[in-house]
């Protein structure tokens, strides 16, 4: 009995979490809209740095949108390995894309140094992983 309520309650558990992912993903999307529009209408077009804070709000949502991918695979007792590995690709990519090159050129150059080693990190995980066949090659997204 008491397995069969904690068993209930972990599942309510992923479904709140679940549910929360998607409210900050639908609010991350109403940033990105107010993001943009704040960034065309300061000068009528699109500065780099603006487009920098958009790509920014961009790549959190996808970062949501996959740690939401990572609950709905858990759920469903499927292999996350691959859909974990996913989200860090994208945030460290995120991390790169709004790269900031000014200040002191050594702290600046650790930086680049620690995302790249990331970044291959990653990669190569990810590579041996799926040679290995722990990350299934089925994973895919679904479409609506």
């Amino acid at each position: 009995m008491l397995n069969k309520f904690m068993h209930a309650a972990i599942d309510a558990l992923e479904r709140a979490i679940a549910l929360l992912l998607v409210i900050i993903a639908a609010l991350g999307v109403v940033d990105l809209v107010v993001e943009m529009y704040a960034a065309v209408s300061d000068k009528g077009y699109l500065t780099p740095d603006s487009i920098l804070r958009v790509l920014d709000s961009v790549l959190i949502v996808f970062i949501v949108i996959e740690l939401f991918n990572i609950a709905l695979a858990y759920m469903k007792r499927r292999n996350v390995v691959a859909t974990v590995l996913e989200a860090g690709l994208v945030a460290v990519v995120r991390k790169l894309v709004i790269f900031e090159s000014t200040g002191d050129p050594e702290y600046v150059l650790m930086k680049a140094i620690a995302l790249a080693v990331l970044i291959i990190a990653i990669g190569l995980t990810w590579y041996l992983l799926r040679r290995s066949n722990v990350c299934e090659g089925d994973h895919t997204i679904e479409t609506i």
